[in-house]
């Protein structure tokens, strides 16, 4: 069984031209045997979404549920495809990660990762995602 962190984490989301989206939540962090697994749920702009982050040295692996469903693979320099599930129905996506940094430890830490979107044939650059993770005091 992994070790288990409760957690809590804080989002910056930045895509281009646009302001810095900022999300909290709680969650767990787990210790695996080839990286880590982040879980938690967090409100977003139509409701709640639960999310499952799996991050390995050069790869994150992102499934997110709820008002609006994405999953996606980011694999530094490599275009990959996912989908992003919306209330109207699930739509193609592709990234081209730039760079992903991580800095775990079972007492949190941070996760933050560059990459570029393509999705309906337009494609938005420099996307960011940072994720700080803290262990909850209890």
């Amino acid at each position: 069984m992994p070790d288990r962190t409760s957690v809590s984490v804080g989002f910056r989301i930045r895509r281009p031209d646009a302001e810095d989206q900022l999300l909290s939540a709680s969650g767990h962090l787990y210790r695996m045997a080839t990286g880590w697994a982040l879980t938690c749920r967090f409100p977003d702009e139509a409701g709640v979404s639960d999310m499952t982050l799996v991050v390995r040295n050069s790869e994150i692996r992102m499934n997110r549920k709820g008002t609006v469903a994405q999953e996606q693979l980011f694999l530094v320099g490599e275009w990959k495809p996912g989908t992003v599930g919306t209330p109207f129905g699930a739509m193609a996506a592709e990234t081209w990660t730039h760079r992903i940094d991580q800095d775990l430890t079972p007492a949190g830490g941070s996760v933050e990762w560059v990459y570029d979107l393509k999705m309906m044939g337009t494609t938005f650059e420099c996307c960011s995602i940072k994720l700080e993770i803290r262990e909850e005091q209890t």
